[in-house]
């Protein structure tokens, strides 16, 4: 989102008096020259909310994240104190520690580059594996590919057939509270990149393409 809709947001909120609660756990991961500013850098009135967590660019196992509540500090403190006490210490003590060290800046960058090059190289699977029509986006960071199946392929039996041959995606419509989004899924590429990836993207491709001829035999009838 540009800058100008971003503020666009914010006087919006601020005219009905709502606080925006901003979740930027892969603002980090970044392919870019320059990190996309969050709501929270351009909030004048600082009634942003803004979440993110080590769990995207460390490990997820850590469990630890970190909150900048601006004039909402008391609040939050309130509701963190009686909901979960405490985080854990020792990983908030080993991670403040990497911190300090700027190993933490050596880290983002190596983890872009892998992020980057797993996302092209799965681009090229899909392209060469599944339906011709297939739209599948292009992100400037993170870890995820969000893919658009020609209708009437439906990703939910698409990752039925898939998870039986123990492969695993997220298909569309758990996105939706409607109906929306049925030809849609979404794969990550976090896994360090493998030939097992490879193989089974195109195992995928090539279900997909089954269901689609049986699809449209189906519809010609």
């Amino acid at each position: 989102m540009s800058d100008e809709k971003k503020k666009a947001v914010l006087e919006l909120l601020a005219k009905h008096r709502i606080p925006l609660i901003e979740d930027d756990i892969y603002g980090d991961i970044y392919f870019g020259d320059e990190r996309p500013r969050p709501f929270m850098a351009l909030d004048p009135h600082g009634s942003t909310i803004y979440c993110s967590s080590f769990s995207k660019t460390i490990a997820p196992g850590y469990r630890v994240g970190w909150i900048a509540t601006g004039r909402h500090m008391a609040k939050v403190l309130d509701e963190k104190l009686a909901l979960t006490l405490c985080g854990p210490a020792l990983p908030q003590a080993a991670l403040a520690e990497f911190l300090s060290s700027g190993g933490y800046d050596s880290q983002l960058r190596r983890v872009r580059r892998t992020f980057r090059d797993n996302i092209d190289r799965m681009i090229r699977a899909i392209d060469r594996a599944f339906p011709r029509g297939t739209r599948v986006s292009r992100p400037d960071g993170g870890f995820v590919l969000w893919l658009q199946l020609p209708k009437p392929l439906a990703s939910r039996e698409l990752f039925e057939a898939a998870l039986k041959k123990g492969i695993c995606f997220v298909p569309g419509d758990v996105f939706s509270a409607g109906d929306r989004y049925a030809n849609c899924l979404r794969v990550s590429c976090g896994s360090a990149w493998h030939a097992r990836i490879e193989k089974g993207l195109e195992t995928v491709g090539e279900l997909a393409c089954a269901l689609l001829t049986r699809r449209q035999k189906a519809g010609s009838r």
